[in-house]
């Protein structure tokens, strides 16, 4: 006898990686998933609609039970660092896109990590970066040795909502995390290890490789337990986001939705920041060491003045930006693990 109705057929692996192709490579292997965060052919470039496009592959994922154990790295030697220009016109429109846009995706983005994924996640960031949220609510978190990390809303004139403050308070304490998120400076990849922030610091161009090994050794495990094991590693961040992520967002949003009521978005010099300029000024924060020391009104106030003045140099030839490859389709191919021997 066949039941009255049957499982309903969800995409496979295949079809929704081509939904997705422009935002992820998508490689699964024995069950282990990598998912590589990109735009198109390049580096991930910051945009409205990868903003979007993240929360709902992670919850697509979720519905697949093929994906045993995941993997979120990024596409080349660093964390997302650029923005697309051209990626924010339905973020500005008010009232429903901006609505959806900074209710919806910004919190999905946070909680379907979390909540969403029942299966052991491995964060692999290869170099520094920001909006590392994906690889920061993962079970266990791999960075290489030259990552730095920042929350870096308030210099650009923006409240630090978006919950990576709150993993700031989370991860390095309340007093340490505030201070880190209320002035900007970055944490670098010692710090991290030594903070609790990360769970191992790998060499440059191993971080994915060394996920992958992890991945391999969970996989000697049953399934069942290495389900409930990853329960019991989300369950922190659980209470935490239940507690506190829709406050954190939706003041972000409030002060963010002031600064345009007043006319103050704009370029890197405007009161706050939008979010399309903000490519020039992040490849600065990350090429150079001047983030990692403590700031005071002069450096904060002089960042944008200095990021200009740097990237005229790398136009003039002064200095190489160690980020241009970012913009060059093909520049980067997706990582793929060496075959294991039977």
């Amino acid at each position: 006898m066949a039941p009255l109705a049957d499982y309903v057929k969800l995409p496979e692996l295949e079809v929704y990686g081509e939904w997705f192709k422009d935002f992820a490579d998508l490689y699964r292997e024995d069950g282990i998933l990598q998912v590589t965060w990109k735009t198109k052919d390049m580096a991930m470039h910051h945009s409205g609609m990868s903003h979007r496009a993240i929360p709902q592959l992670v919850r697509i994922l979720s519905m697949d039970w093929k994906n045993e154990i995941i993997i979120f790295t990024h596409l080349g030697d660093n964390w997302m660092i650029e923005s697309d220009p051209d990626g924010w016109e339905t973020y500005s429109e008010l009232p429903t896109q901006r609505f959806q846009h900074q209710y919806f995706d910004d919190t999905n983005l946070i909680k379907n990590m979390v909540f969403d994924l029942d299966v052991p996640t491995i964060g692999a960031i290869p170099g520094p970066g920001f909006h590392w949220d994906s690889a920061f609510l993962s079970d266990l978190t791999l960075v290489s040795d030259d990552c730095v990390i920042e929350v870096p809303h308030a210099q650009g004139g923006l409240v630090p909502g978006d919950c990576m403050g709150l993993m700031f308070q989370h991860y390095l304490g309340t007093k340490r995390g505030n201070y880190y998120m209320m002035t900007t400076r970055q944490v670098t990849a010692q710090q991290m290890l030594d903070w609790g922030m990360v769970s191992e610091v790998c060499p440059k161009g191993h971080v994915v490789e060394r996920a992958w090994e992890i991945a391999r050794m969970w996989k000697k495990m049953s399934y069942e337990n290495r389900c409930i094991m990853s329960n019991l590693a989300k369950r922190p961040l659980k209470k935490l986001l239940v507690e506190d992520m829709k406050l954190h967002t939706v003041s972000e949003q409030y002060a963010s939705l002031l600064r345009v009521a007043a006319g103050e978005l704009g370029d890197e010099n405007s009161a706050q920041q939008d979010e399309k300029y903000i490519s020039r000024v992040n490849d600065y924060r990350y090429a150079t060491t001047d983030m990692q020391e403590a700031p005071d009104s002069e450096t904060w106030v002089g960042m944008p003045a200095r990021a200009a003045a740097w990237f005229k140099g790398v136009e003039e030839g002064k200095w190489e930006n160690p980020f241009a490859k970012n913009d060059i389709p093909g520049a980067y191919k997706p990582y793929r693990p060496a075959p294991v021997e039977k």
